[in-house]
């Protein structure tokens, strides 16, 4: 029996007022997209989905807030709407320092704002802290509800993976449907990438930087503001949410777009040249990148990764014996990069095949084990349909493939290896899937004949 919200001192996320303003926020949102969608999209293909996505998130968002409220009765939303509610009061009692709360570090705030706040700690925290002011912002347009809040962050959610999904469209445009159903509809995107949290913020940055990099960069096609600033905003909640993002993507973005250039190479011999050399300075590049990291953060450097991961092993091992948790084990790891290196494979496994069917000891991991599932299946399905062969030729001929490949790949030995809990990996791997699911489709139109 969940622990009740009142003990824990913390507003409820859900109230009757939340209730009541639900069919209206559905009904705004409903029409400023529906406005959007008719004023930036002509073609009729690409504007049957924009809608139902955004109503799938929306659904997510309600069910993700009725779990959170009934089912577990805390959690880290909790925590985050508290900053939002201090934000929204604090605008109230002085616009001035509400918008400080927001546009400001907690550093710079000023002793009006600092007295305004319930969990000073959460401020300190840069990724905490860009969820709260996000919402923050949010709330004062929603009246300070939880629901409107929630809408907000997961309608930011959706943009970035519809930006997403048009940059895949713009290179497979006859592939829409497989797309969509990729990026748009997996149920754990729009379950799991919702509300008051760190993971629907991660998703948005993630396809916003995709969208500006490919139309600023390599397409150029469409000006140069939009792309712009959804560069730069993607690579802020990519970088500050959580950094391992930043640090697959990059390598995974400098050879895709590498590639796509080299495509145009007009001599052939240059142009065959350049794929072996892209990927030794590809592969280069992510070691760089990983020995980096440390310096980003003490918690992030290697021997501090490996000393806390060996903890959390050891302790969810206990906590799982002990009263059935949902822990899992990827055997013992030497604190050692090649320890690290070694758990590779079971890693990337946990976290795109697992849990299994009997590995779901609660119900709220059956849908999680479902999905995994299927992930199995079609990964099967599509190798076997493909052949070998093609997916060698595929790989080597498309360079968008290899991105999603590469970014979900590492993205998912990077979560694999630090979760250890599949509750909390139901949801920190979900910028993986979209990605994972597109180049599966993609490799599927190289079928053999």
């Amino acid at each position: 029996m969940p622990l009740p919200t009142a003990c824990l001192g913390l507003v409820p996320i859900l109230t009757t007022i939340d209730f009541l303003l639900l069919p209206f926020f559905i009904l705004i949102y409903t029409g400023i997209f529906w406005a959007f969608r008719n004023w930036r999209y002509k073609d009729p293909i690409v504007r049957r989905y924009f809608l139902p996505a955004l109503w799938f998130r929306l659904a997510g968002a309600f069910l993700t807030a009725l779990m959170y409220q009934y089912y577990y009765g805390y959690g880290d939303t909790f925590y985050y709407y508290q900053g939002v509610v201090d934000i929204f009061n604090a605008f109230f009692r002085s616009p001035i320092t509400g918008l400080e709360m927001i546009v400001s570090n907690y550093d710079n705030y000023s002793g009006e704002a600092k007295d305004a706040l319930t969990y000073h700690l959460l401020f300190r925290q840069n990724s905490a802290a860009a969820v709260i002011r996000t919402g923050g912002f949010f709330s004062l347009f929603s009246f300070g509800s939880f629901i409107g809040t929630s809408f907000g962050i997961t309608t930011l959610a959706f943009l970035g993976n519809w930006m997403l999904y048009r940059v895949f469209t713009d290179i497979y445009p006859k592939l829409h449907l497989p797309l969509a159903i990729a990026v748009l509809y997996v149920p754990s995107l729009c379950f799991w990438g919702t509300g008051v949290m760190k993971d629907p913020l991660s998703l948005a940055g993630l396809g916003m930087f995709v969208y500006g990099l490919y139309f600023l960069v390599y397409k150029r096609s469409r000006g140069y503001i939009l792309p712009i600033f959804a560069l730069i905003i993607g690579l802020y909640y990519a970088a500050v949410i959580k950094a391992y993002i930043a640090l697959a993507l990059m390598p995974a973005s400098l050879v895709w777009i590498t590639l796509l250039y080299k495509d145009k190479i007009e001599n052939k011999t240059l142009r065959m040249l350049m794929g072996p050399i892209l990927l030794v300075f590809g592969t280069a590049f992510g070691a760089i990148a990983l020995m980096q990291l440390g310096k980003i953060s003490e918690k992030f450097a290697l021997e501090n990764m490996m000393v806390e991961v060996a903890r959390t092993q050891w302790w969810l091992s206990v906590s799982t014996e002990r009263d059935g948790g949902t822990g899992y084990s990827l055997g013992m790891i030497e604190p050692t990069l090649m320890g690290m290196l070694k758990t590779f494979p079971a890693a990337v496994n946990v976290s795109l095949f697992r849990p299994y069917p009997w590995e779901a000891r609660k119900v709220i991991v059956l849908p999680s084990a479902a999905e995994a599932l299927f992930t199995l299946f079609f990964t099967l399905y599509v190798f076997f349909r493909v052949g070998v062969l093609n997916t060698l030729k595929a790989l080597f001929k498309d360079p968008t493939v290899l991105f999603c490949l590469i970014f979900a790949i590492i993205f998912a030995f990077a979560v694999g290896f630090t979760s250890m809990n599949f509750g909390a990996l139901a949801r920190y791997k979900i910028p993986a899937l979209p990605f994972y699911f597109s180049a599966l489709v993609i490799l599927l139109s190289y079928k053999k004949k």
